[in-house]
C-alpha cells in the first residue's frame, strides 16, 4: 500500500478565539497523562453512499467543519507550553493533511485479521510520539482517498489535553458541522456547551507525565521493534470467556471487558513467566472514567483527561497459581476501588490531589524497577460510539488504531455490531510470536 501526500495546511477556528481564552491551563491529571498523541482511524466505503465521492469536494467540507468544530474546541487549535503547562490558544490551528492511497479500501479490510498493522500508520498524519514541542500541533487528521472511492480519516489528538472521551466530543460536534455543510442538518444547530474548567478542579503542580516511551520517529518495526495485532472475540467466545473467568459457581459473571482484560493479560504473564529468571512481580494499568462518577458527578462534557488510573501490582510463581477466575477478580476489585475514590476526588480536594500525585510518582518509580514486570496498560474504548462518526457520507465500516510502539499495551474497541470486541495488542515482537502459540490466543485464531 502506498500513500501520497497532496497536501498539509494549518485549520484554523472559524470564529477567532476571544482573549479571554487564550490562556488555558491544563489540569493535574493532564499533566500526569501519557506524552503522546493518541490515534484512531476511520474507515468509509465507497458503496456505502448513493454517489461516487467528490474527493475535491470531501476534502473541502472536512476543512470548513473541522474550522467551525474548533470554534467550540478552542484548544485542540492551539500550542501547547511546556515550560508553564498551558496551552497558547492564538488560532495556530490544527494541522489536516490531504492523502491519496493507490490500492481499494476492501483489499485492506479483507486483511484485518492478518494486518500487519504498520501499513496503517501511512494513515496517521504525525508520528505519536512527536509532542510538547511548541510547534506540534494538538491536533492532526488526515483524510486518504481510496482508488475505490472510499476514505479514512486518521485523528490523532495530543493526551497532553484530551482523553478518548474529550476526542470523541470533538468528533461528534465535527460530524454535526461537516452534515450542516452538505445540508443535511438546520445550519441552525447548536452543540452543546463543555466546562473547561478543570484546571480549577484538579489544579496543576508542574509535575512530568507518564512517560509514553515513544520517539518522534515514524512507528516502523525495524526501529522500535513492537507489533500491533488485532484479536477478535464474537459474542459466542465472550460469553465463554465470563463463563470461565467466574471466579466460582456462586459469584457474579465478571463484566465482558475485565473478562478479556483477564484473558489477555494472564496471556501476557504467562509468556513472560517462561523465561525462569524473569521477575516474578507484575505491574498493569487500568484508566478509568471519572465523569459521572464523581460527587457531584462531572458532566460528559468535561474537557480535558477526566480518569483515574487503577495499578494492579502482584507476585506469581510456582506458589502461586495465576488462575483466570482469580486474575479477573482481582482486576475487577482494583477497579471497583478507583470507582469509588472517583466519588471522593472532588469532596477530599487537595488531599486527593496528593493521593493523585503520589500514586503517579511511585508508578514512574515501580515502571523503571527492573525487579518488577510491566503486564501493560489495559484501556477500554467500548462504548464509545465510534460507529456513529458519519459526516455526510456514511458511518464507518470499521474503526482501527495503527501500531502503536508501546510494549504490552491492549486496547478494546466494539465491533460494528456492538457484540463482538475486537482486542488491539502491542507486544515486541519476539514475544507476540509466543502470545500467538498460547493456547488461550490461539483459540480464538
Amino acid at each position: 500500500m502506498k500513500v501520497e501526500i497532496l497536501s498539509k495546511v494549518l485549520i484554523k477556528p472559524y470564529t477567532a478565539t476571544p482573549s479571554c481564552f487564550r490562556n488555558y491551563k491544563i489540569s493535574l491529571l493532564d499533566e500526569l497523562s501519557p506524552n503522546m498523541n493518541v490515534p484512531t482511524i476511520f474507515y468509509y466505503l465507497a458503496n456505502d453512499q448513493d454517489n461516487t465521492i467528490d474527493c475535491n469536494l470531501l476534502y473541502k467540507q472536512l476543512k470548513t467543519s473541522l474550522s467551525k468544530a474548533l470554534t467550540v474546541f478552542h484548544p485542540f487549535a492551539g500550542r501547547y507550553c511546556k515550560d508553564n503547562h498551558s496551552v497558547d490558544c492564538s488560532d495556530q490551528g490544527a494541522e489536516f493533511v490531504e492523502a491519496k492511497v493507490d490500492v481499494e479500501l476492501d483489499d485492506l479490510l479483507s486483511q484485518r485479521l492478518n494486518l500487519k498493522t504498520e501499513v496503517l500508520n501511512d494513515l496517521v498524519p504525525c508520528p505519536l510520539g512527536a509532542v510538547d514541542e511548541f510547534t506540534d500541533p494538538l491536533l492532526s487528521v488526515q483524510v486518504s482517498a481510496f482508488s475505490c472511492g472510499g476514505f479514512a480519516i486518521a485523528v490523532c489528538s495530543s493526551h497532553r489535553i484530551a482523553d478518548m472521551s474529550t476526542t470523541m466530543s470533538l468528533i461528534n460536534v465535527w460530524t454535526i458541522a461537516a452534515k450542516q455543510e452538505l445540508g443535511y442538518i438546520d445550519k441552525n444547530h447548536l452543540p452543546i456547551s463543555f466546562n473547561f474548567d478543570s484546571a480549577s478542579l484538579f489544579p496543576g503542580k508542574m509535575l512530568s507525565s507518564l512517560p509514553a516511551g515513544l520517539t518522534r520517529d515514524k512507528e516502523t518495526i525495524e526501529v522500535h521493534k513492537i507489533v500491533t495485532k488485532m484479536f477478535y472475540f464474537n459474542k459466542s467466545k465472550i460469553s465463554s470467556i465470563r463463563e470461565r473467568a467466574r471466579l466460582d459457581d456462586s459469584s457474579m459473571l465478571p463484566t465482558r471487558v475485565q473478562s478479556i482484560f483477564g484473558y489477555i493479560g494472564k496471556a501476557i504473564i504467562d509468556v513472560h513467566l517462561a523465561n525462569p529468571e524473569s521477575p516474578k512481580t507484575y505491574t498493569l494499568l487500568q484508566p478509568v472514567n471519572m465523569r459521572k462518577r464523581t460527587v457531584p458527578p462531572l458532566p460528559k462534557n468535561q474537557f480535558g483527561n477526566l480518569y483515574l488510573t487503577t495499578i494492579v501490582q502482584s507476585e506469581v510463581g510456582p506458589e502461586r497459581i495465576l488462575g483466570l477466575g482469580s486474575f479477573v477478580d482481582c482486576l475487577s476489585k482494583a477497579v471497583k476501588g478507583v470507582v469509588d475514590a472517583c466519588g471522593m476526588v472532588l469532596s477530599q480536594g487537595e488531599v486527593a490531589q496528593t493521593m493523585i500525585s503520589h500514586g503517579s510518582c511511585e508508578l514512574i518509580k515501580s515502571l523503571s524497577d527492573p525487579n518488577i514486570f510491566f503486564a501493560g496498560t489495559y484501556s477500554s474504548w467500548c462504548k464509545f460510539p465510534f460507529y456513529e462518526a458519519d459526516f455526510g457520507w456514511g458511518k464507518p465500516t470499521w474503526v482501527s488504531i495503527p501500531n502503536v510502539p508501546m510494549k504490552n499495551t491492549v486496547v478494546l474497541i466494539d465491533d460494528k455490531s456492538g457484540e463482538g470486541i475486537e482486542a488491539w495488542v502491542c507486544m515486541d515482537e519476539n514475544d507476540m510470536q509466543k502470545f500467538i502459540q498460547h493456547s488461550y490466543i490461539a483459540d480464538i485464531m
